[in-house]
Parts: C-alpha cells; structure tokens; sequence
C-alpha cells in the first residue's frame, strides 16, 4: 500500500517502513500523529486519487525526533546601494516512521509480498550491475598494467639497440681515424726515404 501526503507544503510518497524529515509538527518524541491530507492511495490494480484528498485515508506515523537541519546562507545584495545582508538559517525538522495507512478503517500496515519480492530483485540486479562494473574495471587497470609494462619493455629495448648502435658507429668511426692516421705516417715515412736516397745521389 502506497500513499502521497501533503505536509508543511510538500508533497511525499510514502509507505509504511519508511522515515522521512518533513517540516516541524507538534508533538513530543514517541508520540503517535495521523496525518489526513491524503491525495493518493494506492494498493496494487486498486488506486484512488482524491478530489483533493481521498475520503477516508489517513496515513499514521510516530515522531522519532525532534531536530534543525543544516544552516543555509541568506544573502540580500542590492548593487549601487551599499546594502549587503548575510544571514543564516537552521530549519526546524520532524524525522516520523510511517506505522501504516488506512483507508475506509482498514489499515495496511506493511508492504504487498509482491512489492517486497520487485525490491528485492531490483535490490539484487544492482548488486550485480555493481560487480560486473568492478569486475571490468579491475580488467581495465590490469590490461593498462600490461600495456604500460609492455611499452616500457619496448622503450628500454629500442633505447638498448639505439645505445650499442651509437656505440658500433663510434667503433666504425675510430677504427677509420686510426686507419687514416696510419696512412698518413706511412706516407710520410715514403717521402721521407725518398728525400734520404735523393741526398745520397746527389753527394
């Protein structure tokens, strides 16, 4: 069985189980209340819209506390006119437990089976929407791993191959230096004989 109520200008669906903080209402912790600004009932193919309340319904509930909710910021600027006023603001709450509904003295104090078998599958499929969800974020983060693993691999090999490329072309370069400076001596070392045997002949 479920109800809309009117209280404190808002409007709740509610059923009996639930807890809800509506704007303050009389009375003490522990007190009962019955509240008949009703404007729907409904109980499974069963279903009465009010004209603007339903005759008859009621839905009853018991105070759990008495409290002010959070505090709220009230700023009023008015530009060119030196006025800035900033005030805040707690408002004061009643948290009730709904007991039940009652429609034409017959009350309804807990939720149709087949309600409570709909929540609990709908309960159940997010269960498991929210494991498969992990399940395939955990895969995600494990493949990334892999790949950023597997990148790193590659760099450092392709930095290696790049090192002992350098490294070979360095090798290259000396041994055509060292080559380039024998020939030099040897060459020198020819010139040198030749201008040795010239100065013999000539004496």
């Amino acid at each position: 069985m479920h109800a809309v109520i009117r209280t404190g200008g808002k409007q709740y669906r509610v059923t009996a189980g639930d807890i809800l903080e509506v704007e303050k209402l009389d009375g003490n912790v522990g007190d009962s209340i019955a509240l008949n600004d009703v404007l729907l009932v409904s109980n499974g193919d069963m279903v009465k819209i009010g004209q603007p309340t339903v005759e008859g319904a009621s839905v009853r509930a018991r105070i759990t506390g008495q409290h002010r909710g959070k505090k709220i910021l009230v700023f009023r600027y008015r530009p060119k006119k030196r006025i800035r006023v900033r005030r805040g603001h707690r408002q004061y709450l009643t948290r009730i437990e709904i007991d039940g509904v009652t429609v034409d003295g017959v009350a309804y104090d807990s939720q149709p089976v087949a309600d409570l078998v709909e929540d609990q599958a709908v309960i159940e499929d997010s269960v498991a929407e929210e494991s498969i969800a992990e399940e395939v974020k955990a895969s995600v983060e494990e493949t990334t791993s892999e790949e950023a693993a597997a990148t790193k691999e590659e760099a450092v090999e392709a930095a290696s191959e790049a090192e002992e490329a350098t490294v070979e072309e360095t090798g290259v370069e000396e041994t055509s230096a060292d080559e380039a400076t024998e020939e030099k001596t040897a060459s020198k070392e020819v010139a040198e004989d030749a201008n040795d045997d010239t100065g013999e002949e000539s004496s």
